[in-house]
């Protein structure tokens, strides 16, 4: 076993340590311990696995609660999302203490079988297996675990496209707080997800060119997009200039962090719009642009979408397409006026 070099300090109540492995890079975590004897034991442990690692091509044995730090570490704005914390917290019932390289299919399918056991729908048990995924993706690219176990989804119904009619929306714009009427006029508008309205940062608009960035790392198809903004969209970011310096879109003087929140859910409450959710804002706008003569080839740009598959359940909005054929098959067509001679 290597000799440690690993320091412990105290910040707060908990302890903490660093040191530097053997190829130079600088560590520094929580020992998750008030105790200095035993952040002491945990800051050896962690040098020696690192020394193993560097010196001797020993992978360290990583558990899932390291890989879930990471993962929720990359973007602090996860450690808000509840839904996905209550998800973690279900996970660890299963996973907790795990060794990444001990999570393997027969595990994943038996996490899969225990949650369709609660009588849940198999979008939720994908919602699931989604989870354990990235994860463990995660973990895979920060050199924590050699390779993903495959995980196959389960076979979900045709879900039915929720949008909007200018009725309800005029209905949910009445029924919403003030602070969340900007927001969703926004998404109507630019078809953005919520995590990316909420972290808009005034850095990332280009009012002269009527434009806005999103980041690769903020964009479900990985590469940054140019959001084309319409009048809608610029009139919204007018009203909201002055308001932060940072952020477009704020709620008590800070940003917005969660736009789908209770003030959302009481609104489409008492503007009578069901089971309807923020991101059905995205489809009324990609549902609007297709009946409105926008191409699925547009719409795929406009959207960001990486692939065409996605954007094809619009495709039944739009027959404008087909209307210079339809006659085809008719009886009286030329075709078959020429046949009948």
């Amino acid at each position: 076993m290597s000799k440690s070099l690993a320091t412990v300090y105290p910040r707060g109540e908990v302890w903490h340590y660093t040191f530097t492995t053997p190829s130079g890079q600088r560590i520094r975590k929580s020992a998750r311990t008030n105790d200095q004897t035993k952040a002491k034991k945990v800051a050896a442990a962690e040098y020696d696995r690192y020394w193993k690692a560097e010196q001797l091509g020993v992978m360290p044995d990583y558990t899932w609660q390291d890989a879930v730090v990471v993962w929720l570490n990359e973007k602090p704005e996860r450690k808000e999302n509840r839904n996905m914390l209550y998800g973690l917290r279900w996970l660890d019932k299963y996973l907790k203490g795990h060794l990444l390289a001990n999570i393997d299919k027969g595990l994943i399918d038996f996490i899969k079988d225990e949650k369709r056991k609660t009588g849940v729908k198999n979008r939720t048990v994908n919602a699931v297996l989604q989870q354990i995924r990235v994860v463990l993706r995660c973990a895979a690219e920060n050199d924590m675990l050699v390779k993903v176990p495959a995980i196959k989804l389960l076979t979900e119904p045709h879900r039915r496209i929720r949008y909007l009619s200018e009725s309800e929306e005029f209905r949910l714009i009445n029924e919403l707080p003030e602070h969340l009427k900007p927001v969703v006029k926004f998404a109507l508008a630019t078809g953005l997800r919520m995590s990316n309205i909420t972290g808009l940062k005034w850095e990332n608009v280009d009012l002269q060119n009527k434009m806005a960035m999103v980041h690769a790392d903020e964009v479900k198809a990985g590469v940054t997009i140019g959001i084309p903004l319409n009048s809608a969209a610029m009139e919204i970011l007018r009203s909201q200039r002055l308001k932060h310096p940072t952020f477009v879109f704020i709620y008590n003087g800070g940003q917005l962090k969660n736009a789908g929140a209770k003030g959302w859910r009481n609104a489409v409450k008492r503007a009578g719009l069901g089971d309807f959710h923020f991101h059905d804002l995205r489809h009324t706008w990609a549902s609007r642009h297709i009946m409105g003569g926008t191409s699925l080839y547009e719409l795929q740009e406009l959207g960001g979408w990486s692939k065409a598959d996605t954007v094809r359940k619009y495709a039944h909005l739009s027959i404008n397409h087909l209307h210079s054929i339809a006659d085809n098959a008719s009886s009286d067509t030329k075709l078959t006026q020429k046949f009948m001679q």
